[in-house]
């Protein structure tokens, strides 16, 4: 990333409150675009701020649980196919775990206010 100002974080802040304060000045559907807008610069922020991180927890929870290595794509694929196999039937708590906790991650970037507070 560029080490120049303002950086990408600053720039999506900006927009963000710009979109916020398009929204809190009109009405309609201009005001729903603005919302929008504001929203998706949140998710962008928050993408930026935990994906990486992210992904990396949830490459490891998955060579854990798969007892195998891979990158993120392969082993996704692999632990969908072992669940729709069955092969998690006898003992499915693992499998549940690792999918909530797959769920949890995706919505601290959407919309961490929909979560529990332990989980944000």
């Amino acid at each position: 990333m560029s080490q120049d100002n303002p950086d990408i974080h600053e720039i999506l802040t900006t927009v963000r409150e710009f979109a916020e304060g398009v929204a809190s000045r009109t009405q309609g559907a201009e005001r729903y675009d603005a919302l929008c807008a504001a929203f998706l610069m949140g998710v962008v922020q928050r993408e930026l701020n935990l994906g990486e991180q992210q992904d990396e927890a949830q490459q490891a929870r998955l060579q854990a649980l798969l007892g195998c290595s891979g990158d993120l794509i392969e082993l996704y694929r692999d632990f969908s196919a072992r669940v729709r196999r069955g092969d998690y039937d006898h003992d499915w708590q693992p499998a549940f775990d690792f999918a909530f906790e797959q769920v949890v991650d995706k919505v601290r970037v959407t919309n961490p206010d929909h979560l529990e507070a332990e989980h944000r």
